[in-house]
Order: C-alpha cells, then sequence, then structure tokens
C-alpha cells in the first residue's frame, strides 16, 4: 500500500472514528446496555485500525515528508480535530461514570440506614430488640457491611 492510500485511508478512519466518538456522547444518556456494548465493539476495532495506520505512516517518515503541503496540513487539521472529538467524549464518559458512582453511593447509604432502622432480632427472653450489625451479638466493620457493584462503562 503506497503512503497516500495510507494517508487517505488514515483519514477515512480517523472521520469514521470522530463520528462515532461524537454519537456516543450525545446518545449516552439513552443508550440500553446492549448498544453501548456495540459501541463499545466498534469504537475498539476502530481504535485499533487507526492505531495501525498511525504506526505504519510513522515509519515512513520520507514519504510523508513528500506529500504537498496542502495534504500534510488536511491531516494535521484532522488530526486536531480527533484529539478534540476524543477530548470531549472522554469529558461525557468520565462524567457519566462519575454520576453513576454516586447514585450506587446514595442507594448503598439508604440501604444501610434502612436496614440500621428496621432490623429486630428475638433476644432469649422471647421479646424483640434492636439487632447488633452482626446478628447474634457480634458487630460486623463500622461500614455497615460490604456490597459489590458490578460496574461497566
Amino acid at each position: 500500500m503506497t503512503t497516500e492510500e495510507l494517508v487517505t485511508e488514515l483519514k477515512s478512519v480517523t472521520y469514521d472514528l470522530m463520528s462515532l466518538l461524537e454519537r456516543e456522547s450525545n446518545e449516552l444518556r439513552s443508550l440500553s446496555s446492549s448498544e453501548y456494548e456495540q459501541f463499545l465493539s466498534e469504537k475498539s476495532a476502530l481504535s485499533m485500525q487507526y492505531e495501525q495506520l498511525v504506526v505504519k505512516l510513522r515509519s515512513r517518515g520520507e514519504e510523508l515528508r513528500a506529500l504537498s503541503e496542502e495534504e500534510r496540513e488536511e491531516l494535521r487539521e484532522l488530526q486536531a480535530e480527533f484529539q478534540e472529538a476524543a477530548r470531549r467524549n472522554m469529558i461525557t464518559l468520565q462524567s457519566a461514570k462519575e454520576t453513576n458512582e454516586r447514585v450506587v453511593q446514595a442507594i448503598v447509604r439508604a440501604v444501610n440506614e434502612k436496614s440500621k432502622e428496621e432490623c429486630t432480632t428475638y433476644n432469649r427472653s422471647a421479646t424483640t430488640s434492636k439487632a447488633s450489625l452482626g446478628g447474634y451479638g457480634r458487630t460486623m466493620n463500622k461500614s455497615g457491611g460490604s456490597y459489590s457493584v458490578n460496574e461497566t462503562l
């Protein structure tokens, strides 16, 4: 494949990747889990293809310098646009992740508070009493127990 063909392919992959990042950022709130998995799969494939093309082109420095100034300038502008699209996408994903973490933490706090309020046990004299955190007279750690959250983002 010639350097010119590699540059053309890199441009095409970059445009596709930028378009995908923009769609992901715009649709993140309304995507179902399976739709988001499809985005991740497509993004992974395009990213790998992009990286392979960049590595190939880097090894052809002399040929790249031989391209017209117009072609090289277009490539530089495209790379700058791509970097900006990737930055915006990263901010959107980070915001979504932080929001999800806050929601999970709020749920855990609510569950802990509710369990402390309503948990009762029977004692030896067959009367009810407030349960200790660990039950059977044992206390658990101060955090109120452990929780596991499956995070995928």
